[in-house]
């Protein structure tokens, strides 16, 4: 079986920050890592939604960022389909596997 993902476009408002999620399955708010950002929707207004992310995805105010909806949870979650490495994702620097800082 085949699964699409349709990605929207949005425009980060806030900083990530844990927020607590209502969980669909078991009623109960589950901690989250979440920023609101602002989507836009294609055939009606832009509206500021909360997304879900992780510690590794790079969300910037005021800066696009592409997003999915996440059919278990119920809202939408910041696309994973690039994750790249930076000084504001990764504690402790980049090294080179010699143990020499890049």
């Amino acid at each position: 079986m085949n699964h699409f993902q349709t990605e929207m476009e949005a425009i980060a408002v806030t900083a990530p920050a844990l927020r607590a999620v209502m969980n669909p399955t078991t009623h109960e708010l589950d901690p989250h890592l979440c920023y609101d950002a602002e989507v836009q929707y294609k055939r009606k207004d832009n509206q500021v939604r909360l997304i879900m992310c992780s510690s590794l995805d790079d969300v910037v105010i005021g800066e696009p960022v592409m997003i999915t909806y996440h059919s278990g949870m119920r809202c939408y979650k910041h696309s994973r389909h690039v994750v790249t490495s930076s000084n504001d994702n990764c504690i402790g620097g980049f090294y080179y596997t010699d143990g020499t800082k890049a």
